[in-house]
């Protein structure tokens, strides 16, 4: 799912983007909206609302459905960022993983973020090594500002330099 959003290689303008991301069916229908977008894509702010379509018996918000709400933002964040610079990357998400540490009765708020000297970092080794890789970690936090889940997403991240190939 990470890679949908720039199938094209093309940035799009922040409200497009939103909105794109929002009527996307997989994030629809589990009721993920993406509220904020900071003006140079180092912050997303995310809501995950409790719904029909995501609770299970216990009136809860599905597992799937946090982890779905925390799989694009990081990655659609840095592709953005880095084509702000003019520098064309292929990105995805590369690994996830989540611990649920309290039920989710309430709507969820997850804040995105990644840092400047993130963006230098990943500068300075893409220069070097034409790949990076790097992990953040985002809390889903309900109504009552406890904490339900916490992932840790890696994002990869390399240089898109065709090759011309000789021969055959």
């Amino acid at each position: 799912m990470s890679g949908v959003f720039y199938f094209c290689n093309m940035q799009v303008p922040k409200f497009l983007l939103k909105f794109v991301m929002n009527i996307f069916p997989p994030l629809l229908f589990n009721r993920i909206v993406l509220k904020e977008i900071s003006d140079d894509f180092l912050e997303m702010k995310v809501v995950l609302r409790r719904a029909l379509f995501n609770m299970n018996f216990h009136k809860t918000i599905f597992g799937g459905s946090i982890f779905s709400a925390c799989d694009p933002y990081f990655p659609t964040m840095y592709y953005h960022i880095f084509a702000n610079k003019k520098r064309k990357l292929i990105i995805w998400l590369k690994s996830a993983e989540i611990q649920y540490l309290r039920p989710a009765d309430s709507s969820l708020k997850l804040h995105f973020k990644i840092t400047e000297k993130d963006i230098l970092l990943a500068e300075k080794t893409l220069d070097e090594k034409s790949k990076f890789e790097i992990w953040h970690t985002v809390e889903a936090v309900n109504k009552n500002g406890i904490v339900c889940a916490r992932a840790n997403m890696q994002v990869y991240l390399k240089d898109d330099i065709k090759k011309e190939n000789l021969g055959f």
